[in-house]
């Protein structure tokens, strides 16, 4: 059932949001870039990781078509 009652904005609190109760952390930037250098190496492993798997169920498919052909 659906209720035709509006819906109310909630009183917004600077202090009581999250992203100002945490303390400021000097070396972000080194986690940072040590964060976006996982990424990349991440990312280039399951690529190549894909390549592989994809070639080899190629591969497969060819032989299991020419053997049925």
């Amino acid at each position: 059932m659906v209720s035709s009652d509006t819906l109310t904005q909630l009183p917004v609190d600077p202090a009581s949001h999250p992203a100002q109760l945490l303390p400021l952390d000097g070396d972000f930037e080194r986690r940072w870039t040590a964060w976006v250098v996982r990424g990349r190496v991440h990312e280039q492993r399951a690529r190549r990781r894909f390549s592989v798997g994809a070639a080899a169920l190629l591969i497969g498919a060819v032989i299991v078509y020419a053997l049925v052909r």
